[in-house]
């Protein structure tokens, strides 16, 4: 049993040995690289990095330098287009105009147009009626004393219950698509980002619109942001402005009306 135990202790023992021997002189047979090869390898793998990343430098900066051209060319070749429609839409407009006024029927036609576009916003109005500057609260630390876009859609709904004939927000004519949203930190209508003051111009009648407007729920809620969180709300009569014709209206749905034929 002494014998058996000492062969199974120490059985592999010599193998590991012999092993770790056979090892250790293939070592010294291969042959090592000096250290300053191995140093020029690695300098010569940093110069091929450098150069790399010089040559990336380079095509970037080339194609930055050409999408910039790119984007110049295009916002020239777009402000020429614009142009080109708005003297289309001038011509068209002016041989509209003859033509409606070359009989009395198209005069009675132009004008029930001129009296349509102006409640539509597509043309351009003047008179008198009333103006309204609303602001956030001097020095305001809370969303409470600032104007959002709910407060703005209130006061123009208030406005149209009032009698207004015509509104623009900051010189931005409001159509029946019109749209009064926060975009960010911004309010929007129509999609174009306003800022503040907001100048509300109203086309109606002045004697009354504003006592109307304090009897709505526009009216009364924005009495309430001016006395409770300090937000500038000032209201006065003008004896003649003019609001200018919506800068985007579009149609979107039309249809024929239908004519009824009575049988006989």
């Amino acid at each position: 049993m002494g014998l058996l135990n000492y062969i199974t202790a120490t059985s592999l023992d010599q193998d590991y040995a012999d092993v770790a021997k056979s090892r250790g002189e293939e070592r010294k047979d291969k042959p090592r690289l000096p250290g300053m090869i191995v140093l020029g390898l690695f300098g010569a793998l940093l110069a091929v990095a450098a150069i790399q990343t010089a040559s990336n430098q380079s095509v970037s900066a080339s194609s930055h330098d050409s999408l910039v051209k790119q984007i110049n060319e295009r916002k020239t070749d777009l402000g020429e287009q614009r142009a080109r429609i708005n003297r289309l839409s001038r011509a068209v407009t002016a041989q509209q105009q003859d033509f409606l006024t070359a009989t009395s029927a198209g005069r009675g036609l132009q004008s029930r147009l001129s009296d349509l576009g102006a409640l539509t916003g597509a043309e351009a109005v003047t008179g008198p009626g009333v103006r309204v500057v609303v602001d956030d609260a001097p020095n305001a630390s809370s969303e409470k004393q600032q104007v959002h876009d709910v407060d703005l859609q209130k006061l123009v709904n208030g406005l149209w219950q009032s009698g207004a004939e015509a509104i623009s927000i900051n010189g931005q004519r409001l159509t029946s698509l019109s749209a009064i949203r926060e975009a960010g930190q911004a309010i929007t209508v129509d999609y174009r980002s306003l800022s503040p003051p907001y100048e509300v111009s109203v086309v109606g009648n002045p004697n009354d619109l504003a006592t109307r407007f304090i009897a709505t729920q526009g009216g009364q809620t924005w009495l309430d942001l001016h006395q409770l969180f300090g937000l500038k709300f000032d209201i006065n009569s003008e004896d003649s402005m003019k609001l200018p014709a919506a800068s985007r209206l579009h149609l979107r749905y039309a249809h024929l009306e239908q004519t009824r034929q009575t049988a006989r």
